[in-house]
């Protein structure tokens, strides 16, 4: 199978599995298998890339604002509110 078929045959699994790769949230055994396939997955590799500059760039432009005064305790209050009001959660 080459490069282009590994991607293109699971594009949407392996878009979610950088974004958790470069979010931190996957097993030690799950971060050597993607680094092992970034490695040789040009593809991959390409969209990593592109994914991690995004990242970064959003950290560097949200890092400086600061959230309203009271926006946490309303977010909170939203939550419990969703919660009381969605079955099943």
């Amino acid at each position: 199978m080459s490069d282009e078929e590994c991607c293109e045959s699971v594009r949407t699994e392996s878009l979610m599995r950088i974004y958790h790769y470069l979010d931190g949230e996957l097993t030690t055994t799950e971060i050597r298998e993607i680094s092992v396939h970034l490695e040789q997955c040009p593809s991959c590799h390409d969209e990593y890339e592109i994914e991690a500059l995004l990242k970064e760039l959003v950290r560097r432009s949200c890092s400086h604002d600061r959230a309203p005064m009271g926006l946490r305790e309303k977010i909170r209050q939203r939550i419990a509110l969703e919660q009381n009001t969605m079955p099943g959660i």
